[in-house]
């Protein structure tokens, strides 16, 4: 009977914690203070209990029994009021309101015979003798708890979220076994079933340790690490409870002359000698830690190991990835992303991402207006979003964007700074065991976000230098090519003032070998072609010296018409090889241009020759001019080839410097850059448009130089 008369202290202990784990943290906290008046309620009954239990005479038990009920009276009311703070439930319905008329009811009731006429002797104790309103309290009772079961169930059902529906998933089960707990006690007395154990302590006890579980794994409220750690030794001595009854009816049985049932001082010395020797069965409460907090280590190693891994990264995206990649592995979770704050773009880009794909989530922009970038960047403090209720200072948009994160499967939001500026966020998935980041892993993860950005402040310095190093690089190249062209134009120029002098000759005596042939003869004929092409010839050196001449550029009206003839005449030859037919679709009503005429062709040249390159078996180019009035009116100049094309890839990058699709030696990159750039200082642009296998059509927009007048060309 020891076992039986201590059972209430044990519960009634369980229920003193969990009221002063709710009302620890946060006494303003509504969640809190229902599950504090829940957990009251509990141990008010507890203590009845025990007192029923200890009573030798019926005036004492129907004392006793009394005012129990003053505890248990309110107990489904107050844990269906709590169940819809729980779920984030209006508890402006009238089913709450009338659980709480019928709760006051019964309770100014519970003191008269009918509610309650008397107590009666059983095997188990006194138990209370059913008045004609009782059974009316059992339905209530039951009602209220069934109802507040059945919300759970219902939302337990939709809930996405592991660790949520395995701390739902407790609660469920601590209120289904004091239910039926309940039920039996209620039964034993309304129906006369006293040889029925009365199993609502127990199951008391039970409930009671489903939710001190789920606050200690499933952060049921928020609660330190003092806490937890209390919760737990109880929990041991919970789990010795049963070896010290059994060692007191023993006892009891051996030594009978004791009287060991009514000696409360005994059975008090024995618990509190219980206590003290806890610390001697250390491995007891290490097992149960491990089984409380069992990945909370494989976590932490986890962790340092990937620090000292990011610290030898030296580039953005590849640190970002990483990171991501090993927290979703690791941890494991169930995605992860790194946001980082882009000055260009004003927003947080995304610098890495990894899921474990176990579900399917969607990443959450987060705005760096919003007010949970602000609130990360004022704070800096990691924001774990199940515990977003505990913050009062939150405001509504900041717990809506928190509930859009939440609905995407995240569960912490941890700022990265950079020289005191948030830089950068860190969104975090749930864990794949369902469980919740402990107060630890939370401050390891923040340490590695500390690393992160050290390493990512490395990186950042490694490709600015590396792009410094780069640039530096090209304008060597730039230096030695520009030296090149100066020695190759000196020499072009030289060769063309040698060739001019014989070209000079043959022309004057071919004129007068014209004059002494007869106009219709074969040599007349000969001799007009060498003449013909002699010019020619003068004329290219002419346009070739004209072009090379050092000069300042010099901007002008110009006739683009001419321009476009001059760049054909000087790229003749590589056409002709090339077997490239021209064809030439000119607007005689196109205004002309303000322009260096010498800067246009050098473009045009340059986009002639690379179409004749896109050809290599031959093919037509067509050149084609227009105006377009797009705003103000625009010159356009383009040229359209049937060659090979270009690739999406290399169409995002022809205007690099250094870059070239043509083999060694027959390209520096330079041509288009230069080109875009002469074309810019002009008030244009230069438009592409190209298909892999279909050619490629570069068209070059000029700004006119007055609106057009009719003048053709």
């Amino acid at each position: 009977m020891i076992l039986h008369k201590l059972a209430p202290l044990v519960a009634l202990a369980l229920n003193l914690l969990l009221l002063g784990t709710a009302l620890a943290p946060d006494r303003k906290n509504q969640r809190q203070k229902l599950f504090a008046c829940v957990a009251a309620s509990l141990a008010w009954w507890n203590l009845g209990v025990f007192g029923l239990r200890v009573s030798e005479d019926p005036t004492t038990a129907l004392l006793w029994e009394r005012l129990l009920h003053l505890g248990v009276v309110p107990i489904p009311v107050l844990f269906y009021h709590y169940v819809l703070v729980f779920l984030n439930e209006s508890t402006r319905g009238r089913t709450l309101r009338l659980g709480y008329v019928l709760c006051g009811g019964f309770l100014a009731l519970s003191l008269t015979p009918a509610f309650m006429s008397g107590v009666k002797d059983t095997p188990w104790g006194y138990a209370p003798l059913a008045g004609p309103l009782y059974h009316a309290f059992f339905i209530y009772f039951q009602t209220y708890m069934v109802l507040g079961l059945a919300r759970l169930l219902r939302r337990y059902r939709g809930m996405e979220s592991s660790f949520r529906r395995n701390r739902t998933l407790l609660v469920i089960f601590g209120v289904v076994v004091s239910l039926l707990g309940g039920l039996v006690d209620f039964l034993r007395f309304i129906l006369g079933w006293q040889w029925l154990y009365p199993l609502g302590i127990p199951s008391n006890a039970i409930f009671a340790l489903a939710l001190g579980v789920a606050i200690v794994r499933y952060r049921l409220m928020d609660i330190g690490v003092l806490a937890k750690r209390v919760i737990l030794y109880l929990l041991t001595s919970v789990s010795l409870a049963p070896v010290l009854f059994v060692g007191l009816a023993v006892a009891d049985r051996l030594v009978p002359g004791q009287h060991l049932e009514g000696n409360l001082r005994y059975s008090a010395i024995l618990l509190a000698a219980l206590a003290l020797a806890l610390p001697v069965l250390r491995k007891l409460e290490h097992g149960l830690d491990r089984v409380m907090f069992q990945q909370r280590h494989g976590v932490r190693d986890a962790l340092v190991a990937l620090a000292k891994e990011l610290a030898s990264i030296l580039e953005v995206k590849v640190l970002g990835q990483k990171l991501t990649e090993s927290l979703v592995s690791r941890i494991p979770l169930t995605h992860a992303g790194l946001k980082l704050y882009d000055p260009a773009a004003d927003a947080f880009v995304r610098a890495g991402w990894a899921s474990s794909g176990a579900v399917d989530v969607e990443e959450t922009p987060i705005p760096t207006k919003s007010g949970l970038a602000l609130w990360l960047q004022a704070t800096g403090r990691t924001l774990v979003l199940e515990e977003a209720g505990f913050h009062l200072q939150l405001e509504p948009t900041i717990q809506e964007s928190v509930r859009e994160l939440e609905t995407n499967r995240a569960s912490m939001l941890i700022p990265l700074r950079l020289d005191g500026r948030l830089s950068g966020i860190l969104v975090l998935g749930e864990k794949l065991s369902g469980g919740i980041f402990e107060q630890e892993e939370i401050e390891l993860l923040e340490m590695l976000v500390g690393e992160t950005a050290i390493a990512l402040k490395n990186a950042r310095l490694y490709e600015e230098l590396r792009s410094q190093v780069d640039e530096l690089q090209r304008t060597q190249q730039q230096l030695v090519q520009s030296t090149k062209l100066a020695a190759i134009g000196e020499l072009a120029a030289t060769v063309a003032h040698e060739i001019n002098s014989p070209l000079t000759s043959i022309l004057g005596y071919t004129g007068l070998l014209l004059k002494q042939a007869k106009p219709e003869s074969a040599e007349h004929q000969k001799l007009s072609v060498i003449a013909s092409e002699s010019n020619r010839a003068r004329k290219i050196i002419q346009d070739l010296l004209h072009f090379a001449r050092r000069r300042e550029p010099k901007r002008e009206p110009v006739n683009v018409h001419d321009l476009v003839d001059r760049s054909l005449g000087l790229v003749h030859g590589k056409l002709s090889h090339g077997h490239v037919e021209v064809q030439t679709v000119f607007d005689p009503w196109l205004p002309p241009i303000w322009a260096d005429g010498d800067q246009l062709i050098q473009v045009f040249m340059n986009l002639i020759a690379n179409a004749a390159d896109a050809m290599p078996q031959g093919g037509l180019l067509v050149v084609r001019t227009e105006l377009r009035n797009e705003g103000d009116p625009q010159v356009a100049v383009s040229f359209q080839d049937s060659g090979l094309g270009m690739s999406p890839d290399h169409l995002s990058r022809i205007f690099e410097p250094f870059f070239t699709t043509k083999p060694e030696r027959q390209g520096t990159g330079l041509g288009l850059s230069v080109s875009l750039g002469i074309v810019k200082h002009h008030g244009g642009r230069i438009e592409v448009d190209s298909d892999s296998g279909k050619g490629t059509t570069m068209v070059v927009l000029l700004p006119a130089a007055w609106k057009p007048l009719g003048l053709s060309r």
